[in-house]
């Protein structure tokens, strides 16, 4: 219903943006590009694992894309649990429809994973870890961490080659177990050896992220990747920047427009 009492007046978006995605961005700006004013209310849902970005964060986010539009006002609002009205309220209530793709995103598809399984391989203090946990919020998923998985599931394993590849595999068929029940994982383990990779690649098929940099030490050697999925040198870019490269790699979906 188009608003007949008050033509000149804003139209309001309600949403968690969790995160602010294309959709969120499309449907904005098909009335924007209508000449209106738009409000866009941010509810305040709490932190949690289902809804992994704090309040600022998604504020930003939408502030980095309409901070200079003076037609848009961004404002907080309570996670309220439904908008009720009357007769004659002054203002109307209309559907915008989208194409269907659009229209189909969502943040649990945004923040999916295409393989199920992300596997950060890389020397020893590349940053394979902390590009982990980042991408642990971004796409709800589980780590599991070389030096967390030698002190549980493979605690009687030592550094021969053999012991090495014996780690990685214990690792793959957890993910496996992982994402059959579910769960997007993100393994941050060095698979040092290309055949090693290619029998983790039988088992459960990552997204293969290459982290360059790191320490080569001559008593564990490490073959780099002939062919990652996608390569990153946090020598050449932020861990924040690198974690949205992966986001948007991992997912086919972008997290920043």
């Amino acid at each position: 219903m188009p608003n007949k009492t008050n033509p000149t007046g804003p139209s309001l978006f309600i949403g968690r943006y969790q995160p602010f995605h294309d959709g969120h961005k499309k449907l904005i700006d098909s009335v924007l590009n209508e000449g209106k004013r738009v409000v866009i209310a941010v509810k305040e849902t709490a932190f949690s694992e289902k809804n992994p970005y704090r309040l600022d964060e998604r504020i930003g986010r939408i502030k980095r894309i309409y901070g200079d539009n003076p037609n848009v006002e961004i404002i907080t609002i309570p996670d309220i649990a439904e908008v009720c009205y009357g007769r004659d309220v002054g203002w109307g209530i209309r559907k915008v429809r989208l194409d269907k793709q659009t229209e189909e995103i969502s943040a649990t598809k945004v923040r999916g994973v295409k393989k199920g399984v992300v596997w950060l391989t890389g020397n020893t203090g590349s940053g394979k870890t902390s590009l982990a946990y980042l991408l642990k919020e971004r796409l709800n998923a589980v780590v599991l961490d070389g030096d967390e998985m030698r002190t549980s599931i493979s605690v009687d394993l030592g550094y021969s080659k053999e012991h090495r590849e014996e780690n990685y595999l214990r690792v793959a068929r957890l993910a496996k177990v992982l994402t059959n029940q579910g769960h997007n994982v993100v393994v941050s383990v060095i698979a040092a050896f290309e055949d090693s990779r290619r029998k983790i690649d039988d088992i459960v098929n990552p997204f293969w992220i290459y982290v360059k940099g790191g320490e080569v030490a001559p008593d564990k050697p490490y073959e780099p990747p002939k062919d990652p999925d996608l390569v990153i040198d946090p020598s050449v870019e932020s861990l924040l920047a690198s974690m949205e490269k992966i986001v948007k790699e991992v997912t086919g979906v972008s997290k920043t427009i």
